[in-house]
C-alpha cells in the first residue's frame, strides 16, 4: 500500500511524512460519498501509522499537490498509478500523475503501481 511504503521511505529517510488529499468543488460528482468514505479509511490508516494528515482545498489537484510540496520542503511525492487511465487523457496531459510530473521540477515524484497477486497454477 503507498500510505505504507511511504511511512517506510520516511522512517529510512529520517524524514517527516504527510498524507495528504485534495478536495476541488466540482458540480455534478454523485459517487461522492463513496468516495469520501475511501478516503477518510485511508486518512485514518495514515494517522495510525503515525503520519501527519491534510485535506488541502484547489481547484486543480496536481497544483495543489506541488504547492504543498513546495511549502513544506517535501523533496519526495509518492502517487500511486491509477488502475484504468485512457490513452487520450495521457495525450492531453490530464492525467493528474503526469501533471504533477510536470509541475514538480524540483521535487522527486515516485510513481507507485499496485501490487498485482500472483495467481499460482495448481498441479494437473
Amino acid at each position: 500500500m503507498l500510505i505504507r511504503r511511504g511511512r517506510r521511505m520516511a522512517d529510512y529517510l529520517g524524514a517527516d511524512c504527510f498524507a495528504v488529499c485534495v478536495s476541488s468543488h466540482r458540480g455534478g460528482r454523485r459517487s461522492v460519498t463513496q468516495d469520501l468514505e475511501g478516503i477518510q479509511k485511508h486518512m485514518n490508516f495514515a494517522r495510525n501509522l503515525h503520519i501527519e494528515s491534510r485535506t488541502l482545498e484547489g481547484s486543480d489537484p496536481a497544483e495543489t499537490i506541488v504547492d504543498f510540496a513546495r511549502r513544506n520542503q517535501v523533496t519526495q511525492i509518492l502517487v500511486g498509478r491509477p488502475k484504468k487511465q485512457s490513452l487520450l487523457s495521457r495525450l492531453l496531459f490530464t492525467d493528474l500523475v503526469l501533471r504533477i510530473v510536470r509541475k514538480a521540477k524540483e521535487t522527486r515524484v515516485i510513481i507507485v503501481a499496485e501490487r498485482r497477486r500472483q495467481v499460482q497454477a495448481s498441479p494437473v
